[in-house]
C-alpha cells in the first residue's frame, strides 16, 4: 500500500517539472484542542499533534492554483501513536478579499496508522492563510476527517470528527 503512495507522488511530482514555477510550501500545524485543553479521553493540554504537508503546484491560474501534497499526521495519544499519511490536491484563491489573505481547500485519501493496525481514511481540509513576509505565512486550518481507527477500536457508528490547526507556511 505505502508504494502505490509513493509511486503516486513521485507521479504527481514528475508533474511539476512541466506546470509549476519552480516552488513549493512546506505547512506545518498543530491541533489547537490538544495544545490548549486537550479531550475527553484522557490526553492532557500539551498533547503533541502535528500535521505537516508540502504543497506543490500543478497549475497557476489568474489569481489561483491547484497544488498536490502529501501529508502526515502524527499525534502521541496516551494509548500510543496514531499516523495518517495521505496524498491529495487542493484549490487555493490568492488575495481574497485582501491582498495577502489566501482561502483554500484540500480534499485526501489515505491511511491511519494506530493499535498496530492500518484504516483508509478519506479528509478534507479548509484553510485560510496570510502572507506575513515573502516567504512566511501564518494559517489556520479546519479539517473533517474520517477516523476510521475509532470505529475499528472502539466500534463507534460516528466517527467523522473536526479538528482545528494553527501553524505557519514556509514557502521555497
Amino acid at each position: 500500500m505505502k508504494l502505490q503512495y509513493i509511486l503516486l507522488f513521485l507521479l504527481l511530482t514528475k508533474s511539476t517539472l512541466f506546470f509549476s514555477q519552480n516552488t513549493f510550501d512546506l505547512a506545518v500545524h498543530h491541533d489547537t484542542k490538544f495544545f490548549f485543553t486537550g479531550d475527553e479521553r484522557g490526553n492532557h493540554a500539551g498533547t503533541l499533534d502535528l500535521l505537516i504537508k508540502v504543497e506543490i503546484p500543478i497549475v497557476k491560474f489568474i489569481k489561483s492554483y491547484i497544488v498536490v501534497y502529501p501529508l502526515l499526521e502524527h499525534v502521541n495519544l496516551h494509548t500510543g501513536s496514531l499516523k495518517r499519511y495521505a496524498l491529495g490536491f487542493g484549490y487555493i484563491r490568492e488575495n481574497l478579499f485582501l491582498k495577502k489573505l489566501n482561502i483554500g481547500v484540500f480534499p485526501n485519501f489515505g491511511t491511519i496508522r494506530r493499535f498496530d493496525n492500518t484504516t483508509t481514511s478519506f479528509g478534507f481540509d479548509f484553510e485560510i492563510s496570510y502572507q506575513l513576509f515573502k516567504r512566511l505565512s501564518i494559517s489556520y486550518i479546519h479539517q473533517i476527517v474520517e477516523r476510521t481507527d475509532l470505529k475499528f477500536k472502539y466500534n463507534e457508528s460516528s466517527y467523522i470528527r473536526p479538528s482545528s490547526f494553527i501553524g505557519f507556511k514556509v514557502h521555497f
